[in-house]
């Protein structure tokens, strides 16, 4: 399963790849605490939490669901795209 970050006019969100069209899991906003949360109304929201390094930031991220979804994502190589461990 992958992840990646899109720009939509001036709003960042969060898509997951999903077989011919990537889904998209709600525009991103930064809380106070420095977590990435997705504010998405009739799904299910994500919350992202830069787990990285602190030479390698945005690199990993732990990612948590209002659905009980917990797991690691991981960027890959030279992509913008992560991947989850």
């Amino acid at each position: 399963m992958e992840f990646y970050f899109n720009t939509i006019g001036a709003e960042l969100h969060l898509y997951r790849e999903d077989g011919f069209f990537d889904q998209d899991l709600g525009k991103i906003t930064e809380t106070f605490t420095g977590k990435l949360k997705t504010n998405n109304f009739l799904g299910e929201n994500f919350e992202l939490e830069d787990i990285s390094g602190l030479f390698s930031k945005g690199e990993k991220y732990s990612i948590k669901s209002s659905n009980g979804f917990e797991g690691v994502i991981v960027k890959r190589g030279l992509s913008d795209r992560y991947v989850l461990k």
